[in-house]
């Protein structure tokens, strides 16, 4: 995938960004529910109470990690839910620090 497809992908796309909404508040679901002796879970649940206050905002911020990802690039609207879960998951521990 060239730039120019990234960014389309990115900012083009009516599907993903409302789909990584959703795995925002399913990741931040389960943060809330762990147990407290998790690592960072303090981080874990100011970024899951950020999550669940503001989705769309966060959905925002992990697009560009979402799409750096190589199975989303090739899929692109047609990544599965549970691709999409995976990346968002694993986004976590980035994006938590800059809540």
């Amino acid at each position: 995938m060239n730039y120019l497809e990234t960014y389309n992908l990115r900012y083009q796309s009516q599907t993903l960004r409302p789909r990584v909404a959703v795995a925002c508040v399913r990741a931040a679901q389960d943060i809330l529910n762990e147990s407290p002796a998790t690592t960072d879970h303090a981080k874990r649940v100011a970024w899951a109470n950020s999550s669940m206050s503001n989705a769309d905002g966060m959905a925002d911020r992990m697009m560009w990690g979402l799409i750096g990802n190589s199975t989303i690039q090739s899929l692109g609207d047609a990544a599965t839910d549970n691709d999409i879960q995976f990346v968002v998951n694993s986004l976590i521990g980035i994006y938590m620090g800059g809540v």
